[in-house]
């Protein structure tokens, strides 16, 4: 059955006023136009819906019986209009959010605590996967979105800069760089250094800078988790260089925190990673709207933003 919108507004109107006319200027169109519609739509009903002369509107028994039947498509019609207004607006939908451990450790709660109650209503799960793991669930679909940081090798996804967020030391209180100010490589490359493995993207950040200053790094301990390398710190093992943003993580009991000159700050880059061949949905905006507001705002101990 071809019956289209107008004509079940045109008949929505006629039925309710009783009036052509009155119908007519309701719905904004002219009378002969409202009049084919309402002809239009009893030719598809094979029924005439009103009984009229030239004083009186009525409804007919077929039009009464249809009259239920025109509410609710108009008004399922209108439900669903507005729910996807909702979801243009951030106010419903679904959000599925990748997320390396640091960035989830450091940064992401204050987010979601702030993007939640902006959206209550927008449901929301967060992975937390390696980075590795962020790039497969966007490329998949799994996710909508990762915060991870920042990588050379997708160019098939779309990378958005959030902030840069200044390196620092960790080491014991009687360490001899405990206190020291405006450290300079030279100062780290001859330590103990306590890393994680090499699928850590500051792990490969510090790869990077050794051989920028022509040595190789040969860490003392190589560990899969932060917690490991705190505790080693804690002994006196070692030192560690980690993103200032997860020291609000942890407990600092037994640590110092020292920090680079400025020109040899290195920066761990963290970025909007999604897919380049999918439309992104509000959720999406919204969400990275709220990472950028909270990053200018100085959200993180020494976060610089993009």
């Amino acid at each position: 059955m071809n019956i289209t919108l107008k004509q079940i507004e045109s008949f929505l109107a006629v039925a309710r006023t009783l009036s052509f006319s009155q119908a007519a200027e309701q719905i904004h169109l002219s009378q002969p136009a409202l009049s084919a519609n309402i002809r239009r739509l009893e030719e598809t009903v094979g029924a005439r819906l009103f009984d009229r002369d030239t004083r009186t509107v009525a409804l007919s028994m077929v039009g009464a019986a249809f009259m239920p039947i025109a509410t609710g498509l108009m008004d399922n019609i209108d439900h669903g209009l507005a729910h996807i207004q909702d979801i243009l607006a951030g106010q419903q939908g679904r959000l599925n959010i990748a997320v390396a451990p640091s960035v989830a450790a450091g940064v992401l709660p204050d987010i979601l605590v702030r993007f939640m109650a902006d959206h209550p209503r927008i449901q929301l799960r967060v992975h937390d996967v390696l980075s590795q793991g962020c790039v497969d669930m966007v490329r998949s679909g799994a996710a909508d979105l990762a915060l991870m940081p920042m990588r050379s090798d997708v160019e098939d996804l779309s990378q958005q800069l959030l902030f840069r967020d200044p390196i620092v030391v960790l080491c014991a209180p009687h360490h001899p760089l405990a206190g020291r100010r405006n450290l300079q490589w030279k100062d780290i490359i001859p330590c103990q250094l306590i890393v994680r493995s090499t699928d850590s993207s500051v792990r490969q950040l510090l790869d990077a800078q050794y051989l920028l200053h022509g040595a190789v790094l040969r860490p003392a301990f190589e560990v899969a988790h932060v917690g490991t390398v705190l505790g080693l710190i804690v002994a006196g093992l070692g030192i560690g260089i980690l993103p200032s943003s997860v020291m609000r993580t942890v407990n600092m009991d037994g640590l110092v925190t020292c920090h680079f000159a400025k020109r040899s700050t290195p920066y761990w880059s963290i970025c909007a990673c999604t897919p380049k061949n999918r439309s992104n949905p509000p959720t999406v905006e919204f969400f990275i709207q709220q990472c950028l507001e909270r990053f200018r705002s100085g959200l993180g101990s020494g976060t610089r933003t993009a």
